[in-house]
């Protein structure tokens, strides 16, 4: 593959990150937006019980201490991934000037061992730079996964206190009273119990303890 379509190729592929980057300074990259759900009527402040309640799963998520780490910890990546990816595209790009520049003081046979050897670069920087972005998206779903995880307890305890046998998702429900949306509940009940959940694994040595330390 010639040096120049090598290297238009790889913008193409790093620009796909930078939408996310953007998104990050408005809120958490790449999530859905926040179901409508269905209908809510007008009801009651407080009915006893309910066999049926209702969550926005979204805003539970984003609205807890967990998810708002989350979302903080994943716009510092995204502007972290979207700088790298430029200093990136910047070097291919200078080592394509370079290359070309040589072009007409190198035999053809050292141009081409040389055009090869920036197509392998380039194709490497690239795949590591979709790599890099994959694993920002695992991250979220993984904290996503996590944080429903540790949220069973509470779950159960408030369908227990409502004597409900099911929570739904807004987004399954056609119509509902707002007396069994529970999602406020519980964030306040998550916060209380879980917490922001485990920190990032990669927090910055000077942000963590030091040992030994008083």
């Amino acid at each position: 593959m010639r040096p120049a379509r090598l290297l238009a190729l790889l913008a193409a592929a790093l620009l796909l990150v930078q939408p996310m980057a953007r998104a990050q300074d408005a809120g958490m990259p790449a999530p859905p937006p926040p179901p409508s759900g269905g209908a809510v009527v007008p009801g009651p402040a407080m009915v006893p019980s309910s066999p049926v309640l209702t969550i926005n799963e979204v805003a539970l998520f984003t609205g807890s201490a967990w998810g708002q780490r989350v979302q903080a910890e994943l716009e510092r990546r995204s502007r972290e991934l979207a700088a790298e990816n430029d200093r990136s595209y910047d070097e291919l790009a200078a080592q394509e000037d370079e290359l070309t520049t040589l072009r007409a003081t190198l035999s053809p046979e050292e141009f081409r061992q040389r055009a090869e050897a920036f197509d392998t670069h380039a194709e490497s920087v690239r795949a590591e730079r979709q790599a890099a972005l994959r694993a920002l998206n695992d991250f979220a779903e993984s904290e996503r996964q996590d944080f429903f995880s540790a949220a069973i307890p509470v779950f159960a305890d408030i369908m227990t206190e409502r004597e409900a046998v099911v929570i739904l998702d807004q987004r399954m429900v056609f119509v509902s009273a707002d007396a069994v949306d529970v999602t406020r509940m519980l964030i306040d009940r998550i916060d209380a119990q879980v917490g922001a959940g485990p920190l990032a694994s990669d927090t910055p040595p000077e942000a963590a303890p030091e040992a030994g330390a008083d």
